[in-house]
């Protein structure tokens, strides 16, 4: 136990210091709200870019889940193998249930869990419906105890400016934008901001199934960046 203890703090204490790194080198300051929880907890963030990946690996000690398309990914896959990220296919619902077992591994070996539920990325003015098959972790029995912790991602100013409509596809990763050209631009634009907040945990045990589960994220997580774009459309007038 004592050797497994080490050796994740180890880990995520040298994954962290990598994240910091590249969060410092793309000119990106976090501005944080709420705490997360320290383990066995699965959270749960709206996904707007690889960004969110770099920002939240900053904060949280958490494995990702993420798409099995990523591992074709040059670059972004060596990211996600060293992170011990849990690839899913979300379309092939056989394999659901391997998918599951495979998270609820690693919470009940004290690892948190990062899922982004919309299954793509967005432009982050609003957060696209959530998929909710991997939400079935939270209806195990054995699992009742465990935390579920919703986060909301919003990219708010550029240079200390609110950021304009027009500039939002240089935060946002979608489609098919290619990842070198779209970093190499972002880094261009000078310093960011992105408010990170960590909503209300609540135990696995409070919701009566896995579309309650998800409901409660998405409600609180779409509340958040509508408000969150809201008011940057208001500093900007």
């Amino acid at each position: 136990f004592i050797n497994h203890f080490l050796l994740r703090n180890s880990f995520f204490f040298f994954f962290k210091i990598f994240f910091k790194g590249i969060v410092k080198i793309f000119g990106i300051k976090i501005n944080l709200e709420g705490l997360p929880q320290i383990k066995n907890t699965l959270f749960v963030s709206n996904h707007i870019s690889y960004l969110d990946i770099i920002i939240l690996g900053s904060i949280v000690e958490g494995r990702f889940v993420a798409k099995s398309e990523i591992q074709s990914w040059p670059f972004i896959n060596k990211l996600c193998l060293l992170g011990r990220t849990i690839f899913v296919n979300r379309e092939d619902l056989i394999k659901v249930k391997g998918q599951l077992s495979k998270i609820t591994k690693s919470l009940s070996k004290g690892f948190s869990v990062i899922l982004f539920p919309e299954g793509t990325s967005s432009d982050g003015s609003r957060v696209l419906p959530f998929k909710t098959s991997l939400f079935g972790v939270t209806e195990g029995e054995q699992n009742r105890n465990l935390n579920l912790q919703p986060i909301s991602i919003s990219y708010s100013k550029l240079d200390g400016i609110p950021i304009e409509i027009k500039f939002r596809p240089f935060f946002a990763w979608f489609g098919n934008m290619d990842l070198v050209s779209h970093a190499w631009k972002f880094m261009g634009l000078g310093f960011s901001e992105v408010k990170v907040k960590f909503h209300k945990p609540k135990r696995f045990s409070f919701f009566k199934n896995r579309k309650k589960a998800a409901e409660y994220c998405y409600n609180l997580i779409a509340t958040q960046i509508s408000q969150d774009f809201q008011s940057t459309e208001v500093e900007k007038k």
